[in-house]
């Protein structure tokens, strides 16, 4: 009984408020929509998928620099356990400690340069998408669109509505490649271990 009562309640309501809206309603214009895909542009630009075949091409050959530093260690740490037996323990421990400052230190400038890798990549895409939003708003102020919804969050729209596909072309067109600002290489990772 009460739940009904609260349903006819809230009906009241809601007729009260459709009884008032026309005041409302004469003071919005009515919505021009438009909708756009962001997360596809960013997939499909020219310059996003430059973007990251540059970060492909300096994370591949880090990963080689890296690679022949990490053999250097492994080669390192193999000395050591030959040479064990014939070293004092204050002689192997020195090695030891020498063999963990490399180690760490490489650690320390593989997880630098990811970082260093990951902000080029972020900073970069960060200027497509600026670009990319700009476009958007460019083509919403031509349609004299008033509302600009990303595609997630439509559950159905009509045919034109959605612009994408333009969002893409346009940008491809003012931003079809970018040079992304790499972390400078500052040769720790192309050093080789010696041996002890």
């Amino acid at each position: 009984m009460r739940r009904g009562a609260l349903q006819w309640a809230l009906g009241a309501l809601a007729f009260v408020m459709v009884a008032s809206a026309p005041e409302t309603h004469a003071q919005t214009p009515p919505a021009v929509i438009v909708v756009a895909d962001i997360n596809q542009v960013l997939r499909d630009a020219k310059a996003a998928k430059d973007v990251q075949g540059q970060i492909d091409k300096a994370m591949t050959s880090y990963s080689k620099q890296v690679s022949s530093q990490e053999n250097e260690l492994q080669k390192m740490r193999d000395d050591l356990e030959r040479q064990r037996a014939g070293l004092s323990s204050e002689a192997f421990a020195t090695k030891t400690r020498d063999y963990q400052q490399r180690f760490d230190a490489l650690d320390r400038n593989v997880q630098s340069k990811r970082q260093a890798l990951q902000k080029s990549y972020n900073d970069a895409m960060t200027t497509v998408e600026n670009t990319a939003l700009q476009i958007i708003s460019d083509i919403a102020a031509e349609r004299k669109a008033n509302l600009v919804l990303t595609r997630a969050a439509v559950l159905f729209s009509v045919d034109g509505l959605d612009i994408t596909a333009e969002v893409v072309k346009r940008l491809d067109v003012k931003l079809s490649s970018l040079t992304v600002s790499l972390p400078k290489d500052d040769g720790a990772a192309a050093k080789p271990a010696s041996k002890p």
